[in-house]
C-alpha cells in the first residue's frame, strides 16, 4: 500500500511539473498540496531530454553540490510544543471531536518523532541512492575503476548519512570504485557559511539580521494575520476561545502546518491537510517562503550577506574544478549539506532560470511567483556540474561545462558554444569576477 500510494504522488508530482510560466504557484499548491511545502516538497525526478554534447566531448568531471534528503523536524521544541498544547487542552476538556482525533495523530507524530528530530528518513537516504543512480547512468565513464572520487559533508548527521547513502550506491554500482570521505569543521566551514563555530568572522550586523527582533522580523511577524489562519484553525480544534487567548496560537497553526509539510517525508500514513483549505495552504506556503527569501535569498533586505559568506562554496567549487583540470583523469567532487546553502548557492551561480526575481520586492505573493522554494530548494536538491573535454582540443578552452539543477539544465548569462554548454574558461571568469565584487556587507576590509 505505502508502495503505491508513493507511486501516486509521483504521477501527481510528475503530472504537476510545469514551468511556472504556465501556472501560478497558487494553481500549483492548489493541484499539488505537498508543495505549499517549500523546503519539505519531496525530491521528485522528472524524465529529462537532455542536450547532446557538442560532437567529440566526452565527460570527464563532476563537480556536486546535495542538500540532505528528507528528514523529521529540526528540533525537539515542534514536537513538544505542539503536544503540549493539545495535551493542556485534553486536560482542560476544551477539544471538540475533530480536536480529538488531531490530538490523536499528534501523539503518534511526536511517538515517532521525539528522539528523530533532524535525522534523515528512509526516504531521505532512498532519494540519494536514486539521484547517485542517475548520475552514474549518465556519467559511467567519470566513475569507473580508478577514478579519484571525493565526499564531503557538513558534521551534521543527516548530511552524513545522506553522503553515505550517494557513495554506498556508487560502490554497488562499481565495486572497484575508491571513494575518500570526510565531515569536520573543516569541511563544514565552507559546505555551511551560517555555521558560527567554524565562522568566528561572522558579524554582529549579520547576526543582528537573523535574530528575532530584527526591524524586518517585527513586520513579518505583524504580517502573520494575512497569511496564518489562526481563528478558523483553532475555532476546529478548541470549543472554548478562553483557551487560545492563553496560547500562542500563531505559532501553534504554523507548526501544525510544519506537521502537515513534512509527513511526506516520512512513512506514517498521516495527513494533516483536513486542518487547511488549499487557499489556507497557498497563503502559509507564501509566508514561509517570503522569511527565506529575505534569511538566505538575494532579497536587498539581508545586504548580502549570504552570498558574502556564502562564496567560500564556490570558491571551492572553482578550485576543485582547476584540480580536477590539472589532473586530467575521471574524477568527482561531492558535497552534502543544507538548504540554507543551497539558496546563497543559487543567486551566486545566477541561473537564468531563476533571474526574475526583484531583490527589493517585499509583497510575499510576488516573491512566491519569482523566486519559489519547493522550486529551489526541496528535500535532496542538487547542483551538479559536468565538465566536457574535447580530444582534440587542448586548455581551458577545450573544456566546457552543463550546469544542472535538480537534474535539469540551467543556463547562464552567457554566450554558449551550444545550447546549455559553455566555456569554462568564461564561465570561470564570470564567477570569480562576481565573487571580487563581493564585498562585507559590516563595511570591513576584506
Amino acid at each position: 500500500m505505502k508502495r503505491i500510494l508513493r507511486s501516486v504522488l509521483l504521477l501527481a508530482a510528475v503530472s504537476f511539473a510545469l514551468p511556472l510560466g504556465a501556472q501560478s504557484v497558487r494553481d500549483e499548491i492548489f493541484a499539488c498540496p505537498e508543495k505549499s511545502g517549500n523546503i519539505y516538497y519531496n525530491y521528485y525526478y522528472v524524465p529529462q531530454d537532455y542536450t547532446p554534447a557538442p560532437e567529440g566531448y566526452e565527460p570527464f568531471y563532476i563537480s556536486h553540490y546535495g542538500r540532505h534528503g528528507s528528514r523529521w523536524l529540526t528540533s525537539a521544541s515542534y514536537y513538544n510544543e505542539v503536544k503540549e498544547v493539545f495535551d493542556a487542552a485534553s486536560a482542560e476538556g476544551v477539544l471538540t471531536p475533530f480536536g480529538e482525533d488531531v490530538y490523536k495523530r499528534v501523539q503518534a507524530v511526536y511517538d515517532d518523532g521525539i528522539y528523530r528530530y533532524g535525522t534523515l528518513s528512509p526516504l531521505g537516504a532512498e532519494q540519494h541512492r536514486e539521484i547517485a543512480s542517475r548520475m552514474y547512468a549518465s556519467f559511467p565513464g567519470v566513475f569507473r575503476s580508478g577514478a579519484t572520487i571525493e565526499a564531503v559533508s557538513t558534521v551534521v548527521p543527516r548530511c552524513i548519512l545522506s553522503m553515505a547513502s550517494f557513495c554506498e550506491r556508487l560502490k554497488e554500482l562499481e565495486p572497484a570504485l575508491s571513494i575518500s570521505r570526510e565531515a569536520s569543521p573543516r569541511t563544514t566551514r565552507y559546505l555551511n557559511c551560517y555555521d558560527s563555530s567554524t565562522h568566528p568572522e561572522l558579524s554582529d550586523d549579520f547576526r543582528a539580521y537573523r535574530s528575532s527582533d530584527a526591524p524586518w522580523r517585527k513586520e513579518y511577524d505583524a504580517a502573520a494575520g494575512k497569511y496564518v489562519p489562526v481563528e478558523r484553525v483553532t475555532g476546529l480544534l478548541f470549543s472554548d476561545r478562553k483557551f487560545t487567548e492563553g496560547i500562542d496560537a500563531v505559532e501553534l497553526v504554523i507548526n501544525l502546518y510544519l506537521f502537515a509539510s513534512d509527513m511526506q517525508d516520512l512513512d506514517l500514513g498521516i495527513s494533516f491537510y483536513d486542518l487547511f483549505t488549499p487557499d489556507e495552504l497557498y497563503r502559509l506556503s507564501v509566508y514561509e517562503n517570503y522569511r527565506y527569501f529575505v534569511t538566505n535569498g538575494p532579497s536587498s533586505i539581508n545586504r548580502g550577506f549570504p552570498e558574502y559568506y556564502g562564496k567560500l562554496l564556490l570558491e571551492d567549487i572553482v578550485f576543485k574544478a582547476d584540480r580536477a583540470l590539472q589532473a586530467g583523469t575521471p574524477c568527482a567532487d561531492l558535497r552534502f549539506g543544507h538548504d540554507t546553502n543551497v539558496m546563497p548557492l543559487l543567486t551566486m551561480l545566477q541561473f537564468t532560470e531563476y533571474s526574475g526575481y526583484d531583490r527589493d520586492e517585499r509583497d510575499m505573493e510576488a516573491v512566491a511567483e519569482d523566486w519559489t522554494l519547493y522550486e529551489l530548494s526541496p528535500m535532496a536538491a542538487n547542483i551538479q556540474i559536468i565538465f566536457y573535454r574535447n580530444s582534440q582540443s587542448s586548455g581551458e578552452d577545450g573544456i566546457l561545462v552543463r550546469m544542472m539543477h535538480n537534474e535539469k539544465e540551467m543556463h547562464l548569462p552567457l554566450e554558449p558554444v551550444s545550447g546549455p554548454y559553455y566555456r569554462w574558461s568564461d564561465v570561470r571568469k564570470f564567477y570569480m569576477d562576481y565573487m571580487d565584487s563581493l564585498k562585507d556587507p559590516s563595511g570591513k576590509a576584506d
